[in-house]
């Protein structure tokens, strides 16, 4: 091995032992390296940081690195101000990711990565704690079901996603939204996200008739300036598309059949809501003041795609302190 192919690292116990032996024969530390297997300056780290005089102990050694990594900026990154933020991340929703990229934002100085936070909890729940209860995808079920038929049929005069423009694509200005619907046993939820901000918009319908899905649908973007287009996935619930896109002056496209990718941020969103209200379950009961709270817990959720923002600071130009 090249000394160029070598990088410094800390020195392991068995290793200082023979570093020990080494010094005692007088080598030079380029010999000493080879014979280790590291790089020359490795040794002269060793040897500067952990010697007494001209003598050096591997016990005393190992003591002193010890002691320089418990009083490290590293190993003071996860005390308890942090564990107060993760718990309080945890509680609305957030995942160890969206905590991390909102630290730092708010916090940059003493922010810690989404690993150490997943670490924390770990420790927490080694401990008997009960924070791993609290990620967004603890005990997730998953459907097993096959794929829904697509509805194209269903859909008169459907303009297909290769129609739209570019620049919708490109995610650059607010007003392109995506739509679908979360389906419920006795209720469902039309759910509407714009695709720059990820603002997202949730009404709840009776049934998924396509006449009351388009009322909705207007009804929740007429609460919004500047509407430019909606893409939807095929189904039959959006099959008087035409009555929204006269009503709110937007066009509308669909997106291709099982491409569900082409409108990720809408289907991802679904999935954090599908984390409250799983699916099977029934929605008739959520009042106004259920979708309300639902609506702000993911507006004001940070998002790594935002840099650390929220849905609600993108869309209104406003920040505002979450953790501090």
């Amino acid at each position: 091995m090249s000394n160029q192919a070598k990088h410094y690292k800390q020195l392991t116990q068995g290793q200082r032992y023979q570093l020990q032996a080494l010094l005692k024969n007088s080598l030079t530390q380029q010999a000493m390296a080879d014979t280790l297997g590291v790089h020359k300056s490795t040794i002269s780290r060793e040897l500067s940081r952990n010697s007494n005089s001209d003598d050096y102990c591997p016990e005393a050694a190992e003591k002193r690195k010890t002691e320089r990594k418990s009083k490290a900026h590293k190993a003071k990154k996860s005390n308890d101000q942090h564990r107060q933020i993760v718990k309080k991340g945890l509680s609305l929703g957030w995942s160890p990711e969206n905590i991390s990229c909102r630290m730092k934002i708010e916090m940059p100085d003493q922010a810690i990565s989404h690993t150490t936070i997943y670490r924390l909890i770990d420790q927490d729940k080694a401990s008997g704690g009960d924070l791993y209860r609290e990620l967004p995808r603890f005990g997730k079920a998953r459907w097993k079901g096959g794929k829904r038929k697509a509805s194209r049929s269903l859909i008169p005069d459907r303009k297909d996603i290769t129609e739209r423009p570019a620049i919708i694509e490109q995610r650059k200005r607010l007003g392109d939204w995506e739509g679908d619907t979360v389906y419920g046993q006795d209720a469902h939820l039309v759910t509407l996200v714009d695709r720059m901000s990820r603002l997202t918009m949730i009404g709840k319908v009776e049934s998924k008739s396509s006449e009351i899905v388009a009322n909705k649908m207007i009804e929740m973007l007429n609460q919004v300036p500047g509407v430019r287009s909606i893409t939807l996935d095929n189904g039959g619930e959006f099959a008087m598309h035409g009555l929204v896109s006269k009503a709110i002056n937007a066009e509308v496209y669909f997106a291709k059949p099982y491409a569900s990718y082409q409108r990720g941020t809408n289907e991802n969103t679904n999935g954090i809501i599908r984390r409250t209200w799983p699916k099977k379950m029934a929605l008739g009961h959520l009042t106004e003041e259920d979708i309300s709270n639902m609506e702000f817990m993911i507006n004001s959720m940070p998002r790594k795609v935002l840099g650390g923002l929220t849905p609600l600071e993108v869309h209104t130009g406003k920040s505002v302190a979450l953790i501090t």
